[in-house]
């Protein structure tokens, strides 16, 4: 037996993932969740059901955390050499999905003492009760500031002692890598190991950062590194299958692979990740050779048409129609160019593209040029979306309409949803400060029953009146004038606007009352860290989009917390209010001082897209503001569904080649 161990074909076989990751990685059966009349039931049935059933789970939480508290309390007492022997100890008896068990809440004592020595982080009873909900599955929502990063150590350190691999995912490479960073100690004196997995990281540093007990990442990139791994693996459906090529083929498919499957997951910002980023499939594709001439003649095929009677514009559902009169004059012109524009159906698509490009992407909106490239801006988030581009030309129109070089087509190599990927995970669990309004989504598509947390503290953030004016330029105005009174106060200061446009706006007015500020958007990124770390001096005045919104801890002194602590200022509100109080949240945190307001203008671009004649009038008022974002999140929750369901009926559709991916 021992002589076998050591022959090639074994010590390749152990190389090899095992059955279980296989498994995990192997094609999902197609019997997922479903999209019918039951999603409906379940998303109007599950936020009735939440208030009645939380009381009970809250109170078990609380009783449990107390218990840890008191075991903590006690170990506190214990040096490190001992805390990490009785860690050794009662690491074998613990059980994965079993976080109540007597050995479970000794341990989660245990770490927590640990936390406090090594990181002089002392958990609050709330962030334990986080951690255990975490560990039976549930989506916790934690109010801002309540120490979420935290709550998931603890959560995957109980989860990794406990022999399973976690996957913490959060929504962007900066949130993965400062948490990594900063609790990188915390596991080690836990005996884990580490990995961390963004998007500067080679793909040949990868498989050894998935092969570690407790992983950090962006959404972004494991769910590219998954479909990667998907693509590679073809049209297997069967893990047995794939871990009998390990022993019988030389080149094992099985053996490319970056990550080890889908364990144990711990989202955060979940609302971010599992609702926001919904809208748009992943796709991972190669580039064809560029095709300049098509993208301008496309531009100057519609360059005649009259909007209203060729086509129409609908920037609710972002969509562009061509008109029966639009169709004949395309046509015309068509034929006078000849070649491919003689196909009706070719010449239409190419122009709705180009209307697109030109009536529904916005410069410094929905894109910004770069190094003489488009890059396109995640709107929830405010970032550069790296490596994504527009699918069907629309990229390279949009390129020849900015006078910028023309890349090449895009041809998809794989395709899947952010909901079918995160639907995968052996287990799912999350956290976010913003999961109420979706609830009953969380439960319909991914299972997650969504469980509200009490925060540690009593907040202390003051809501100041909202101020709703007739212009622009009036609001710019008292901004301004709001910004400079606060900040003469000692008072930092926090301007969020939705869009790169705007705050290049609002930079040229505060300029000009004479009010010096620090501006952080997509276009200028390079300095995020030191920007957000200076933001929390006194009078300091900081202009930045949704960027300094999820996940961003604004620190302040002695000083500012006494002259009142951070101020906010909303200058314009996103199509989904959650994301709004996310940067609201940015003040008052942890029981910190601090005050927001809400100042926004009738013309302003949620309002004037979904807002009703009443809302854009004179008779406007906060309320017809928050219908109008109400109007604009039922829209994005059908396009969530749609895409699920177009995904999952195209998968069913070319299942004979193996699926969709």
């Amino acid at each position: 037996m021992s002589d076998l161990a050591h022959t090639p074909l074994m010590g390749r076989a152990a190389q090899m993932p095992r059955l279980r990751e296989l498994r995990q990685m192997a094609r999902a059966e197609t019997s997922a969740r479903p999209v019918d009349w039951r999603y409906q039931v379940t998303t109007r049935v599950e936020p009735m059901i939440g208030p009645v059933r939380d009381p009970v789970i809250r109170l078990r939480l609380r009783m449990a955390a107390l218990r840890v508290s008191g075991h903590a309390a006690r170990y506190r007492k214990w040096s490190m050499e001992e805390l990490q022997a009785a860690l050794d100890e009662i690491a074998p008896r613990l059980r994965r999905d079993r976080p109540y068990t007597r050995a479970s809440l000794r341990a989660l004592g245990l770490i927590a003492a640990i936390c406090d020595k090594v990181q002089g982080l002392t958990p609050f009873p709330t962030q334990i009760m986080g951690a255990l909900a975490i560990c039976s599955g549930r989506l916790v929502e934690m109010e801002t500031g309540s120490g979420k990063t935290l709550t998931a150590a603890l959560a995957a350190g109980l989860a990794g002692l406990s022999g399973e691999d976690v996957h913490v995912v959060t929504a962007n490479d900066y949130l993965a890598e400062r948490d990594h960073d900063s609790f990188a100690d915390f596991y080690q004196a836990l005996g884990l190991t580490t990995g961390l997995v963004v998007h500067s990281v080679p793909p040949a540093d990868r498989a050894p950062a998935y092969r570690a007990r407790v992983v950090y990442a962006s959404n972004k990139e494991i769910a590219f590194d998954y479909l990667r791994n998907r693509i590679m693996l073809g049209g297997a459906q069967g893990a047995i299958r794939l871990s009998l090529e390990t022993v019988h083929v030389e080149r094992a498919r099985a053996a490319g692979l970056t990550m080890n499957g889908l364990p144990f997951a711990i989202v955060d910002e979940a609302d971010s990740v599992l609702i926001d980023e919904c809208r748009t499939p992943l796709i991972i594709s190669e580039t064809a050779p560029p095709e300049p001439d098509w993208a301008l003649q496309a531009l100057s095929l519609v360059d005649a048409l009259e909007h209203g009677r060729d086509f129409t514009v609908d920037d609710q559902r972002r969509l562009v129609e061509l008109t029966p009169r639009g169709e004949a004059r395309l046509a015309e012109k068509g034929e006078e160019i000849g070649g491919i524009w003689r196909n009706s159906v070719r010449r239409n698509h190419a122009a709705v593209q180009a209307l697109s490009a030109e009536h529904l992407f916005v410069r410094d909106e929905h894109y910004i040029v770069r190094d003489g490239k488009v890059a396109l801006i995640d709107e929830f988030t405010g970032r550069v979306a790296e490596d994504r581009a527009l699918g069907d030309g629309l990229q390279q129109i949009v390129e020849a309409r900015e006078g910028v070089e023309i890349t090449g087509r895009r041809l998809t190599k794989g395709r899947m949803t952010y909901q079918r990927f995160f639907r995968r995970y052996r287990k799912l669990a999350g956290m976010t400060g913003t999961a109420r309004e979706v609830a009953g989504e969380f439960r319909a598509v991914y299972g997650l029953p969504v469980l509200s947390l009490p925060p540690p503290k009593r907040s202390r953030r003051k809501y100041l009146r909202v101020r709703i004016h007739s212009t622009q330029e009036d609001k710019w105005a008292v901004v301004a004038e709001r910004a400079a009174r606060f900040a003469a106060k000692g008072r930092p200061v926090l301007l969020a606007t939705r869009t790169i446009r705007a705050s290049m706006e609002l930079d040229e007015q505060l300029k000009a009352a004479g009010v010096e500020a620090t501006l952080l958007n997509a276009a200028q990124d390079a300095d995020e860290a030191e920007i957000i770390a200076e933001a929390g001096n006194a009078g300091q005045v900081t202009l930045a989009t949704n960027m300094a919104g999820r996940g961003v801890d604004i620190m302040l002194s002695e000083e500012v917390r006494a002259a009142g602590g951070l101020h906010v200022i909303l200058t314009e509100v996103n199509e989904a209010g959650r994301i709004d109080r996310q940067v609201l949240g940015r003040c008052a945190r942890q029981g910190d001082p601090g005050s927001c307001e809400v100042i926004l203008a009738r013309d302003d671009g949620i309002v004037a897209k979904f807002g009703s004649r009443r809302t854009r009038s004179r008779l406007g008022t906060w309320q017809g503001v928050q219908k109008a974002q109400r109007r604009a999140e039922k829209l994005m929750a059908r396009a969530r569904l749609d895409l699920l369901r177009y995904d999952l009926q195209r998968d069913g559709f070319l299942g004979f080649l193996g699926g969709s991916e």
